[in-house]
């Protein structure tokens, strides 16, 4: 019998209107928070909602599965209706060799956006199962690729695929979205996936979505580095990240398998987290007993179980373990860049200890105040080491960085897409390091979601450290 696979039925293209003001020809340039990720992956997520169990005696059809063709159509008309609000999500990342530089381009005829459907016979019930091993190819199978080794590279595409006959899940339906880092950061992103729900479940219902008063913003000119020099500044990013324009040599993938898990910690076991590193901040006189952030908390708690399950405390003590992460530097901008921005605006934060700090009895309490303090320092002065934020990540030794993405407060279970009820499983289909954490707000109100990747030998020991606090075996998820 043939492993189970993902069979495109159509690609087809949502495009934006040609009349008005998103008609012809527009270009975005790239602001150098958006250059620095230009040769890095997309970011790729995928949704998945089985279909609703039967019920019990018949119901009016409204209350079951809506036919895949009716979720198909609301999905395409929901994203024509949105994507104008998102008009770079329809373009392309197109590389200038005049000006030496890389803009986002919607061309003369509007743009678009591939929209792919297809069908699977994959398993939903195993890829829903929190407890099982997630299988990182069947769920970017389940989002459309669009990187690219040159540019021109399309911004955005979307997939929606139909669970047929697969296991003993039974059926349902996945929406795949795959967006270019250099267009948007997570903000950004989730703010587009909230408007592409919301107006997909208007079109399900049958109703016109009315947009938001306070539409995204796009003008990268509300994120001012130095002014007249931001285009010399991306230009220098460029040359660091990508010397050989228009072609992108992509990071390779991590030679051996990953093991990947997801972890949900539930409202209480998120609260006593950050109880007990401030009770151990308190014990040792460090923080002042200053209660961490859910943020700082979880980053702190994957920070010590990925060094201490990848054997990087074992070495003596003295080599550092980093923690890379970023912070949202809106507010911090002069001026301020508003909330509605959706452009890249964020600065690469990164920490370390050493491994013998990390295997210490206090080791949260000092990942926390280690993060704490990567925060702060950013809080002082986001822009300050600007030109080294390249160099900064480049020099931290292979094999020795936790990588921290996401955050607790991006809305993963409010986003519906018109199918009536949140989804299963919210999952980042391109977690590509050995040691990467993925955070996202949980389906209940004050629950975490957080999604591991570590090398497939380490997974046992690093779960029994990240589920349980270990000093007195209090179970954390």
């Amino acid at each position: 019998m043939p492993p189970p696979s993902v069979r495109t039925r159509s690609v087809t293209s949502v495009a934006l209107p040609t009349h008005g003001d998103v008609g012809g020809c527009r270009r975005v340039p790239l602001s150098p928070f958006d250059a620095y990720w230009v040769a890095l992956p997309p970011v790729r997520r995928v949704f998945l909602f089985p279909s609703p169990p039967p019920p019990p005696r018949p119901l009016p059809a409204v209350h079951g599965q809506a036919p895949f063709g009716d979720v198909v159509r609301a999905l395409r008309d929901s994203l024509e209706a949105v994507l104008p609000a998102f008009y770079p999500f329809a373009g392309a990342l197109v590389y200038s060799p005049e000006e030496r530089t890389v803009s986002i381009v919607v061309g003369p005829s509007g743009g678009g956006v591939a929209f792919v459907e297809a069908e699977t016979d994959l398993d939903i019930g195993r890829l829903l199962d929190e407890g099982e091993e997630h299988d990182e190819d069947a769920l970017r199978k389940l989002v459309p690729d669009i990187r690219r080794d040159e540019l021109p590279a399309p911004v955005m595409a979307a997939q929606v695929t139909e669970f047929v006959g697969g296991g003993s899940g039974g059926g349902g339906v996945a929406v795949g979205v795959a967006v270019h880092h250099a267009a948007a950061d997570g903000r950004g992103l989730w703010r587009f996936l909230e408007m592409w729900s919301a107006a997909a479940a208007a079109a399900a219902a049958g109703v016109r979505e009315v947009l938001p008063s306070a539409p995204p913003l796009h003008d990268r000119t509300l994120v001012q580095f130095d002014g007249d020099g931001d285009g010399e500044l991306v230009r220098l990013f460029l040359r660091q990240i990508a010397p050989d324009l228009p072609k992108i040599v992509h990071a390779p993938l991590r030679q051996g398998r990953l093991s990947r898990r997801t972890f949900t910690f539930a409202a209480p076991a998120v609260k006593l987290l950050k109880q007990r590193t401030t009770a151990d901040a308190a014990k040792s006189g460090d923080g002042g007993g200053k209660a961490p952030s859910t943020f700082v908390a979880m980053a702190a708690h994957g920070w010590v179980a990925i060094a201490r399950a990848s054997g990087l405390t074992d070495d003596g003590g003295g080599s550092p373990v980093f923690a890379v992460f970023l912070a949202d530097v809106r507010t911090l901008m002069s001026p301020p860049a508003p909330g509605a921005y959706a452009g890249n605006c964020v600065a690469l934060c990164v920490a370390s200890l050493n491994g013998a700090e990390l295997a210490g009895p206090d080791a949260r309490t000092r990942a926390a105040a280690a993060v704490m303090e990567a925060i702060d320092a950013v809080r002082r002065d986001p822009l300050g080491d600007r030109a080294r934020w390249h160099d900064k990540f480049a020099r931290v030794p292979p094999g020795r960085a936790v990588i921290m993405a996401g955050s607790p407060w991006f809305p993963a279970y409010a986003v519906q897409f018109g199918l009536g009820r949140p989804a299963a499983r919210a999952e980042l289909a391109s977690m590509n390091h050995d040691g990467e954490v993925v955070l996202v707000a949980g389906r209940e109100a004050g629950s975490v979601q957080a999604s591991v990747a570590i090398a497939a030998d380490k997974m046992a020991a690093f779960r029994e450290m990240f589920v349980w606090l270990d000093e007195d075996g209090v179970s954390l998820t």
